[in-house]
C-alpha cells in the first residue's frame, strides 16, 4: 500500500487514529514538525497491526492526540541542559520517535524540511524485556522468565515479535519489577538522543556522506531514507559527548551514565545473538565499534560520580555473561522459535507470568 500524500481523500487513511487538524498537517504539511508528524502516520496506516494499536490507544484515551502519544521528554531533556550555544544551535534540528520496528536511532537530511533526529519506539521495548533479562532479582524472576524475555528482546532486533505490546502485553510483570526494569529506560533513550544531538554539535553530518539507508520494514515494503553516514571515530566521540556535553546535575550524570552503560551491555547481546545467527565475513565492513567497546571507552573517558554504584553495573555483566551462553545454546536448539513472525510470551497461559490467552479480535480488536 502507497498512500500519496496530498490527495483530500486521502484523510480517511488517517481518520482513525488522528484529529482533524492533525489530518491538515498531515496532508498539507508546512514545516518540518508536519513532515515529521506525515512521516509517523503514513508507517501507522500502511501497516494493519500498527493501525490497529492506534485505533485501540485512540478508542481508550480521551482527548487523544496521536503526535502527542510519543513522548519528546527524552530529547527536551537533553537540550534543556545544553549550553546557551547549543541550545542555539540546535533549534534547526526537528526530532521525534517513530512507531517502526528497527531498534535504532537515525539523523535524516530531508531535501525540503531540514535535519531531523528520530529513535523508533522498539527501542523501549527491546530495553524492557532486556531488562527483565539482565536484572538481579534473585529468585523473585525465574530462570524460564528470564529466558522467554531474552527471546522476546532478540527477537525485537530480528524484527520477528510482533510490534503490538499495547494490545498484547507478552505476560505479566509484578509491580515491584516492572518499577525496577523500566526506570532506567527514560536515561537510556535520553542517552540515545543525546548521542543523535551529539554527532550534529560535533559537527559529523557531512552532506556528502548521506546515502538512503532501510529505516523499517513492513513485510515486503522497505522504507529508505536519506540518513548520514558516521565513521567508527566519530561514533566513540558521539558516545563520550552525548553524557559530557550537556551540563547535567550531578545526580543526572550518575542516572543517564548507569542508563548508557546498561544499553551497552543490552546491545552487547544483540549483537551476540545476530553474530551466531549471521557471523561476519573477513570482508564485512564494520561500521560501529562493538558494544563492549563502546562500554570500555565510556567508563574511560568519563567522570566518574563518586558515590556511582558500579557494583549494580558488575553484576549486570555478570549476568549477561551467563544469558550469553545461555543464548548461544538455544539458538542452537531452538532457531524455530527466533525465526517466524509473531509473538512469544513470557509463559504459559493461566500462569502467574501470563494470566489467561489473549485471544485475537476478541480480547483485542
Amino acid at each position: 500500500m502507497k498512500i500519496e500524500v496530498g490527495n483530500r481523500l486521502d484523510r480517511h487513511w488517517f481518520m482513525p487514529f488522528c484529529n482533524n487538524k492533525e489530518i491538515d498537517r498531515i496532508v498539507s504539511p508546512k514545516n518540518a514538525s508536519d513532515f515529521l508528524l506525515q512521516e509517523k502516520a503514513n508507517i501507522v496506516a500502511d501497516n494493519m497491526r500498527y493501525l490497529r494499536v492506534y485505533m485501540n490507544k485512540a478508542r481508550i484515551f480521551p482527548n487523544w492526540s496521536f503526535e502527542k502519544s510519543f513522548s519528546n521528554h527524552h530529547y527536551q531533556e537533553v537540550i534543556k541542559n545544553l549550553t546557551a550555544d547549543d541550545k542555539s544551535n540546535c533549534k534547526s534540528i526537528t526530532f521525534g520517535d517513530m512507531f517502526s520496528n528497527d531498534v535504532n536511532g537515525y539523523a535524516i537530511k530531508n531535501p525540503i524540511w531540514g535535519r531531523i533526529i528520530c529513535l523508533n519506539e522498539s527501542l523501549q521495548f527491546f530495553m524492557k524485556f532486556c531488562n527483565l533479562a539482565l536484572f538481579n532479582f534473585n529468585q523473585d524472576v525465574p530462570k524460564k522468565i528470564r529466558l522467554n524475555s531474552l527471546r522476546i528482546a532478540i527477537r525485537i532486533i530480528l524484527k520477528q515479535e510482533a510490534m503490538d505490546f499495547f494490545m498484547d502485553p507478552r505476560g505479566i510483570v509484578p509491580k515491584d519489577v516492572g518499577i525496577a526494569i523500566h526506570a532506567p529506560i527514560k536515561y537510556e533513550l535520553q542517552y540515545i538522543a543525546g548521542h543523535e544531538f551529539a554527532h550534529y554539535l560535533c559537527e559529523h553530518f557531512n552532506d556528502r556522506n548521506i546515502c538512503p539507508k532501510k529505516m523499517l520494514s513492513i513485510g515486503e515494503t522497505e522504507y529508505l531514507r536519506p540518513i548520514y553516514n558516521t565513521s567508527q571515530k566519530q561514533e566513540v566521540e558521539a558516545d563520550i559527548a552525548s553524557i559530557n556535553r550537556p551540563e547535567y546535575s550531578s545526580e543526572e550524570y550518575s542516572k543517564i551514565l548507569e542508563g548508557a552503560l546498561i544499553w551497552f551491555i543490552s546491545l552487547e547481546l544483540s549483537e551476540t545473538a545476530q553474530y551466531i545467527i549471521s557471523p561476519p565475513s573477513s570482508y564485512s565492513i564494520k561500521t560501529h565499534p562493538s558494544a563492549q567497546e563502546r562500554f570500555i571507552n565510556l567508563l574511560e573517558n568519563t567522570n566518574m560520580p563518586v558515590d556511582f554504584n558500579m557494583g549494580v553495573i558488575h553484576k549486570i555483566q555478570e549476568n549477561a555473561k551467563w544469558l550469553k551462553e545461555l543464548l548461544e545454546e538455544d539458538l542452537s536448539f531452538n532457531y524455530d522459535l527466533y525465526d517466524f513472525y509473531g509473538s512469544v510470551y513470557l509463559d504459559k497461559p493461566n500462569t502467574k507470568w501470563r494470566g489467561k490467552k489473549l485471544i485475537d479480535r476478541v480480547d483485542y480488536y
